[in-house]
């Protein structure tokens, strides 16, 4: 197979035009809007061979800011005949809600914000367009006031996601426990807590800081770690464009998220580090991928990243036939078969521990991981995840999360 072109054919094949804005579907199958976190997904593979499809996808996720600043989690830019669509607080309920907020066919909540590196990545790919980064960087300016302002609830930094959607991971064990859960439960019991929180947060007039004070607050550890690279690029972003008084404050803010979170790490003892609920005031001890997005994030010395490594060459824990696992195999809540976000193998988390692995120089491993990655799609397709046993191909079809395999190199971190 010839990745890059069935990549790209399936990236053309996912791309739909409405009233102008461009974006790719993660999947025409299942999935028939446009997500954020997965377009910046999208704009990071077609750096690599369409810039200007790269850009428009990037203008297209930007195009519906909520008047908060926040960028929304999905925009429904047109609903397809029967398609049933889940209510993320989108629509207005007489004078619940604050009419000011929200913007018509948008979600009320986020997802992790990578979009600063896809537009960094997407800058970076061939001509610099300096007139594209002056378009998209207020947009992003903006978002990220909403997170500094609305969603860091005791001053040091770090962010508190409002839904288990907002980490991009659904039904991930991880926030069992904030939803009142069991370690096992039906997905249908998962997902009507989750819509439940939207209800709430729009009783609470979306106040993020007082729905968290009730309701629900996790600082989610990929969020922040992903929130921190965030912060670290819109410093680079604003010193190309000379914003010098901009670029101290985003330097500033990375420097004391890092802190942050080098603090959660030394109040656990070790080097895993745990999403924390705020209400409950305990680490969620759920042993997921996220563990390793210390790699990723940089915040570990080399001796700390030796045993995580140990950790995740272990065959007990989650070095599958077909690595990485959402959850560790021998965990209550392990379900590689449908399982969802709880077991099955997903190409982002692959991506980000590849990235991890390669910026402590495990270059050996990080290589076996792309190529059993790249062997996924080879034996079963571009699916939406993967059993970590078999390789077998689960959920929804020709998912554009595959494309991330061509970004599986050495050349770019």
């Amino acid at each position: 197979m010839d990745i890059n072109k069935a990549v790209a054919d399936l990236m053309s094949r996912n791309s739909r035009v409405v009233n102008g804005y461009r974006y790719t579907l993660p999947s025409s199958e299942l999935y028939p809007f446009q997500w954020l976190w997965d377009s910046c997904f999208h704009a990071i593979i077609l750096s690599k061979y369409d810039v200007e499809s790269a850009k428009e996808e990037l203008r297209s996720v930007t195009k519906k800011p909520l008047s908060c600043g926040m960028l929304p989690h999905i925009n429904y830019w047109r609903q397809p005949k029967d398609t049933v669509v889940t209510n993320w607080g989108r629509e207005k309920r007489g004078d619940v809600i604050d009419a000011t907020w929200g913007t018509d066919g948008t979600s009320s909540i986020t997802q992790p914000p990578l979009m600063a590196k896809a537009l960094w990545r997407v800058y970076h790919a061939v001509d610099k367009d300096v007139d594209f980064l002056k378009e998209i960087y207020p947009v992003l300016f903006d978002h990220h006031t909403y997170l500094i302002n609305e969603r860091d609830l005791n001053g040091d930094g770090l962010l508190f996601i409002i839904n288990p959607d907002e980490s991009g991971e659904d039904n991930s064990p991880r926030f069992d426990i904030s939803l009142g859960l069991e370690a096992v439960h039906t997905s249908d019991d998962h997902l009507d807590r989750r819509i439940s929180l939207v209800h709430k947060n729009l009783l609470c007039k979306f106040d993020s800081k007082t729905y968290a004070r009730r309701y629900f607050a996790v600082i989610d550890v990929a969020f922040n770690i992903i929130y921190l690279e965030s912060l670290q690029i819109m410093a680079l972003i604003a010193q190309e464009l000379g914003r010098d008084d901009e670029t101290r404050i985003f330097k500033n803010l990375a420097d004391r998220v890092r802190l942050s979170l080098r603090s959660m790490l030394s109040m656990d003892g070790s080097v895993r580090l745990y999403s924390y609920d705020l209400l409950r005031e305990k680490f969620l001890k759920v042993n997921t991928w996220n563990l390793f997005m210390p790699l990723y994030g940089g915040l570990l010395d080399s001796n700390e990243a030796s045993i995580l490594v140990d950790c995740l060459k272990d065959e007990r824990y989650f070095w599958t036939n077909f690595p990485i696992p959402t959850v560790a195999r021998n965990s209550a809540c392990y379900d590689p078969d449908d399982g969802f976000w709880r077991g099955p193998v997903w190409m982002a988390p692959n991506w980000f521990i590849y990235k991890g692995l390669m910026r402590y120089g495990y270059i050996d491993l990080a290589t076996e991981l792309a190529e059993k990655t790249r062997k996924l799609i080879t034996l079963s397709g571009f699916r939406e995840y993967y059993h970590p046993t078999t390789g077998e191909g689960l959920g929804a079809k020709d998912f554009t999360w595959g494309g991330l395999v061509t970004d599986m190199t050495d050349h770019e971190l």
